[in-house]
């Protein structure tokens, strides 16, 4: 009989079945973790994991997928004609959703966590950022773009990552102020058009 994911009992059941996950992944690595360990903690016989999960592993890429789709929709809601006036905005988006799901995300970009997730999420936050400035600023600069983009992605994560495992009283608003002051001279600095290209030695 097909499991019905709307059903009240089965959202609880993954619901518990991901906490589970996310409190054994802040002590040894996703790959290492079985399901008998995972249904042990939450108390629950293994026969009901499988009617949802595969393996550990499906586990983990049904999270990633859920979250990757739910960021990819955030991204869709920028506005090109308003994004350079009220830049906070989509920042704090992207912090609300974080903090909503902060154990999955302790769990994927944690010591112990999934660099394939890391790279996936940038990846499509670096492609809709890029094609979003190029839509504004079609004279830019690709290569001081790849640049700029690449540093600001990567201390992006260190920036998340920081404040969901070590400074959890920060507010999703706070954080994203912070980050909005960060990348200010970075991505946001390759739109004046005085820097537009390649500096001359």
């Amino acid at each position: 009989m097909p499991v019905n994911d709307n059903d009240s009992r089965v959202k609880r059941t993954k619901k518990l079945i991901r906490k589970g996950l996310a409190e054994l992944a802040k002590k040894k690595s996703i790959n290492k973790i079985t399901v008998k360990e995972l249904t042990d903690l939450i108390e629950i016989n293994r026969g009901t994991f499988y009617l949802h999960y595969k393996d550990i592993f499906d586990l983990v890429e049904s999270i990633e997928n859920s979250l990757y789709d739910e960021f990819n929709e955030i991204i869709k809601t920028v506005n090109p004609n308003t994004i350079l006036e009220t830049p906070i905005d989509i920042l704090e988006k992207f912090c609300v959703f974080i903090s909503e799901n902060a154990d999955a995300f302790v769990m994927l970009i944690g010591e112990n966590g999934d660099a394939n997730f890391v790279y996936r999420i940038g990846t499509v936050m670096n492609d809709a950022v890029f094609e979003l400035f190029s839509s504004i600023y079609p004279e830019m600069d690709s290569e001081r773009y790849s640049f700029t983009y690449e540093y600001c992605k990567y201390g992006s994560v260190g920036l998340i990552r920081c404040w969901i495992i070590e400074n959890h009283d920060w507010t999703p608003r706070q954080v994203a102020e912070l980050w909005l002051r960060l990348i200010a001279r970075g991505v946001w600095g390759i739109m004046d058009k005085q820097s537009g290209g390649r500096e001359e030695n």
